[in-house]
């Protein structure tokens, strides 16, 4: 593995053979959130992961006030550094909120689109003032608690008795710098509505999400399934909003398929 500084966002490329597979992680976690898709992926494709800017070892920037726009400019000066043309990028959550906008903005750049946990529209007055008020908190608590009660939205009931993921999540967030995860939450929730634009869409999407996610819902992700035009879907049973950790394996074996899928029509 390569780690890097991209002005100031630091990316791991850890190499390997084939197209360049690059993952976006979830609000408020790391890199780190994809150690079972490296470890697996790495194998058959080059694959990058990073911290996004303000989260992870991604603090070396002139300040924390920044917009989803920003984030999705990083993921492309990312590849323009390490010379990737084309990609296959999967995100998760916030990672797919990232993914959707690069797509619309710069659709010549990704060969598939694994969008994971996460949802089109743009926030509503309930979660705007759900944001807000988590934002006081951090300013007045700091983030201990606000870490918390997150832990528990973003694992199933059955992953959170478990104590590995819940340690290792909650751990990732200990990392995170107060005004680093303040400056995302606004990025998050000042983010276009692209629910009416997926239509636009022409590259392979592979929607998948946790059976038991409470935050994206599976009905969310329907809908994306409905108005993209060349998509596959997959429900992972027994599984909140991080699919990829708390279900690894199903997670890795529903976008292998879907890679290669792709792949293969790629040669034709």
């Amino acid at each position: 593995m390569n780690t890097i500084k991209v002005e100031g966002i630091s990316v791991n490329d850890y190499g390997g053979e084939g197209n360049a597979l690059i993952f976006i992680h979830a609000f408020p976690l790391c890199s780190r959130m994809w150690d079972s898709q490296v470890e697996h992926f790495s194998k058959m494709y080059r694959v990058v992961t990073y911290d996004v800017r303000g989260l992870g070892y991604s603090t070396d920037i002139p300040d924390y006030q920044f917009t989803m726009e920003e984030l999705v400019n990083d993921l492309i000066m990312i590849m323009d550094h390490l010379g990737i043309d084309k990609a296959h990028a999967c995100g998760l959550s916030m990672g797919g909120y990232i993914l959707q906008r690069a797509m619309l903005k710069n659709p010549g750049r990704f060969l598939s689109a694994t969008l994971a946990d996460t949802k089109s529209e743009g926030e509503n007055n309930e979660s705007l003032l759900s944001r807000s008020n988590d934002i006081i908190k951090i300013k007045s608590e700091g983030t201990d608690g606000f870490f918390d009660g997150m832990v528990k939205k973003l694992i199933s009931e059955r992953s959170y008795e478990n104590e590995e993921p819940r340690t290792f999540i909650r751990t990732m967030m200990s990392w995170m710098k107060p005004e680093g995860v303040i400056g995302t939450m606004m990025a998050i929730a000042t983010r276009t509505n692209s629910f009416y634009l997926l239509k636009d869409i022409e590259i392979p999407c592979h929607v998948i999400v946790g059976r038991n996610d409470v935050l994206t819902p599976p009905v969310k992700s329907f809908f994306m399934k409905e108005n993209l035009k060349e998509v596959e879907f997959t429900v992972i049973e027994e599984c909140g909003h991080l699919s990829n950790m708390e279900k690894h394996e199903e997670f890795n074996s529903a976008v292998e398929r879907f890679l290669k899928h792709v792949e293969e029509n790629l040669t034709k």
